[in-house]
């Protein structure tokens, strides 16, 4: 079911609230996290605003990319961790991946890498551009199985970005890391490269990014920092 930004829904949704474990059973059940509305998530591994909420299979981040006289607001990036090898699915696209924006959105997937906590790197990991043929929402899945809707991480954390399209991440030499995204439900990798910054200007709005875990379980990490995780390992999906 596709999430809309009007306040009804998100009054109706509580930080407390806990999904049902049956992927074909959920719609917009699961913590809210909205903080980007008042605490802006910073771009870069440095800034990237940390969700403490404690998570069900289900977590839906809404935020606001912007521009302004003095600052312009293109990127978003949030930190999450994962407890135990997990598939997970990533989107703006709506239908049964959920999510929603109201640009033509792009999500990007880094692991976080050195400083121990301080001065941390991003990975580039995956990217996506249109979910599919028509839809200019956004879905991470498989690199390697474009049927995908779902991806695999393995425990640690990770940051997770979306940006309009017109701006890129790019490399320490400036260079796009993920040069062509235009292929519709392909999910592009980032073969490892570490992001320095991100160029360009793209398209700004409102967001729902709505992350899923194939199966249930939360589970909360030391520090109060809640993780996105699963009891145990999912084997791969039938078709």
């Amino acid at each position: 079911m596709q999430s809309t930004f009007n306040s009804a829904i998100l009054s109706g949704l509580t930080l407390g609230a806990f999904a049902a474990c049956s992927i074909t059973a959920q719609s917009l059940a699961g913590p809210v996290w909205e903080l980007d509305y008042t605490d802006d998530a910073g771009q870069l591994a440095g800034t990237a605003q940390i969700i403490t909420s404690s998570l069900s299979p289900i977590i839906n981040i809404y935020g606001r990319l912007s521009t302004g006289f003095v600052n312009n607001d293109l990127v978003d990036m949030y930190q999450i961790a994962i407890t135990t090898q997990t598939l997970v699915s990533i989107s703006t696209a709506g239908g049964a991946g959920g999510g929603s924006a109201t640009f033509d959105s792009q999500l990007f997937i880094f692991k976080r890498k050195g400083g121990n906590g301080n001065n941390p790197r991003a990975l580039a990991l995956r990217a996506n551009n249109d979910a599919g043929p028509n839809n200019h929402g956004s879905r991470i899945g498989s690199e390697t199985d474009p049927n995908s809707e779902y991806t695999l991480l393995s425990p640690g954390f990770y940051y997770l970005a979306i940006a309009g399209v017109g701006t890129t991440a790019v490399d320490g030499a400036g260079h796009a890391i993920w040069p062509d995204l235009a292929t519709p439900g392909l999910t592009v990798s980032g073969n490892e490269v570490f992001m320095e910054d991100w160029a360009g200007s793209g398209q700004v709005g409102e967001y729902n990014i709505r992350l899923t875990a194939v199966g249930g379980g939360a589970a909360p990490s030391p520090g109060a920092i809640a993780l996105l995780g699963l009891a145990g390992l999912v084997k791969r999906r039938r078709r």
